[in-house]
């Protein structure tokens, strides 16, 4: 197979792109920091672990505890994002900033990855900007950043993982062992940000039983550098089998599909629809990234060769594993590759030396409206939403009326959205959402003085409770239409039991 795609001369931006490139994504995700997208429990029950370890030296989500199996340790995800915004609280202190922080530094810095795993394989940088600029605003990506999730993190070391596997096939590539034991390393650690990965981790594991075939200890070396990060984190999770059972184990349960073959597919199918409903020009990205694959027989690279398998792999077990899950973020894992492959392929595309003008023209065309839609539906609401909903947005103001009546010491019983209030008033919160396995927990009006629900809604107990106000405010509606389902507009209740 042929081992290099075209080599051209590096421009001289190329050598600024990467770190441009995240500094920009950082300064993007800046300007509404606080107060977009709206505090949700996603971001409380990934994080709350995080501010528990910096408090009082304990990781375990305090929010969590009233589900059974939860009162003592964090075991219901991995632990890396927690840890990240462990550092985070550590350095700069509690709160929605801080919390979103880290993920939106991996995001930036995967980015970087990108640009410099597409450049890896086809030097000629237009196209990894493309792929770059791609992720960069494509909306699950901004969404997942802004939303303190692992994702990022997660792609970050997939994209240095795959990286490091696709040096191994390298000619000049001398210590090709430790090099996918540096992928297998890689890997593992994104482990440590989402079970997700697995598809990724297993679709290298394909890959290099095919390119390395007849070097069985690459694939060790790879599955030992892979096993070693999450080998360590099931020891610590082995100590508590009953907690590890209740959290971890019962959640991936619900996460994988038990849906038939043709179910799973279809649910997958319609993630991508509806990730895509209103950007549907990355299709015109995906055929000119395809167009120039086959045209310019890039193919035949072991490299590109190797991604393409790569890539469907992920795609194929993502669909077989969790399809008809209702996560929209796991698709970003074969999305990223999708895109690392749409680089490749449009770089000729748009190279002065390669294609004639006309080609040029379209392929810049199919790439600009992609960036223009992405950029239109992940800044677009953001920027409408800065305008004209900023006072209904601002936790502080929405929070006040809750942050005013809590003292040091009382427990509440209620939304996750409540969270910074209640930690900062030096109060605790026992969050009502439920988790799988999905058991509801209701108010103990000897232990919980107040509970906070949305506004109009009931709950179980209600009875032991009078209401004493409403507060925070609905969103309004941006030209005649909503940009989201609610605001921060909640009832609180007190207990009839206590003073």
């Amino acid at each position: 197979m042929g081992e290099a795609v075209g080599k051209s001369g590096s421009p001289s931006w190329a050598r600024f792109f990467g770190p441009v490139v995240m500094l920009a994504f950082l300064v993007a995700q800046s300007f509404d920091i606080q107060s977009y997208p709206l505090v949700n429990y996603d971001a409380v029950f990934l994080n709350d672990a995080g501010l528990q370890l910096v408090a009082k030296g304990e990781f375990r989500a305090d929010v969590l505890s009233q589900n059974p199996g939860f009162e003592h340790h964090y075991l219901w995800q991995p632990p890396a994002l927690a840890l990240s915004s462990a550092a985070s609280y550590w350095l700069f202190g509690f709160g929605i900033w801080q919390t979103r922080l880290a993920s939106i530094l991996f995001g930036g810095m995967a980015l970087w990855a990108l640009f410099q795993l597409v450049r890896s394989i086809q030097p000629g940088s237009i196209g990894a900007a493309v792929a770059a600029l791609s992720l960069f605003v494509m909306p699950p990506w901004v969404v997942t950043a802004k939303d303190a999730r692992m994702d990022t993190g997660a792609v970050l070391l997939l994209f240095l993982g795959t990286a490091a596997f696709l040096r191994t096939l390298d000619e000049n590539c001398f210590r090709k062992a430790w090099t996918s034991f540096a992928a297998g390393l890689c890997v593992g650690g994104a482990a440590l940000f989402h079970t997700a990965v697995v598809t990724w981790a297993f679709g290298l594991f394909i890959v290099i039983a095919i390119f390395h075939r007849r070097n069985l200890g690459l694939l060790l070396a790879y599955a030992l550098g892979a096993a070693l990060p999450v080998a360590l984190w099931l020891l610590y999770c082995l100590q508590y089998p009953n907690d590890f059972l209740q959290q971890y184990a019962a959640l991936l349960s619900d996460r994988v599909s038990h849906q038939s073959v043709w179910q799973r597919l279809l649910g997958e199918g319609q993630r991508y629809a509806a990730t895509f409903k209103r950007a549907p020009t990355f299709l015109l990205l995906v055929l000119a990234g395809t167009y120039g694959l086959l045209a310019h027989s890039l193919w035949r690279s072991a490299k590109v060769l190797a991604l393409i398998v790569l890539t469907g792999s992920v795609a194929l077990l993502n669909a077989l594993v969790v399809g008809g899950s209702f996560s929209g973020y796991y698709i970003l894992y074969p999305l990223a590759l999708v895109l690392c492959l749409a680089g490749i392929g449009i770089d000729p595309c748009l190279s002065r030396h390669v294609s004639g003008r006309v080609m040029r023209a379209v392929a810049a065309s199919c790439v600009a409206l992609f960036l223009v839609n992405g950029a239109a539906i992940s800044l677009g609401p953001r920027l409408l939403a800065y305008a004209y909903q900023g006072p209904e947005r601002d936790y502080g103001r929405q929070f006040a009326a809750l942050s005013q009546i809590l003292k040091p010491g009382d427990q509440v019983w209620g939304a996750a959205p409540t969270w910074y209030a209640v930690v900062k008033s030096g109060a605790r919160l026992d969050a009502f959402e439920p988790i799988p396995p999905w058991q509801k927990t209701q108010p103990d009006p000897r232990k919980h003085k107040y509970v906070v629900v949305d506004h109009g809604a009931s709950f179980d107990g209600m009875t032991d409770y009078v209401k004493v106000r409403d507060f925070g405010a609905d969103l309004p509606k941006v030209l005649g239409a909503p940009l989201t389902n609610k605001g921060y507009r909640f009832d609180l209740w007190q207990s009839k039991l206590m003073p």
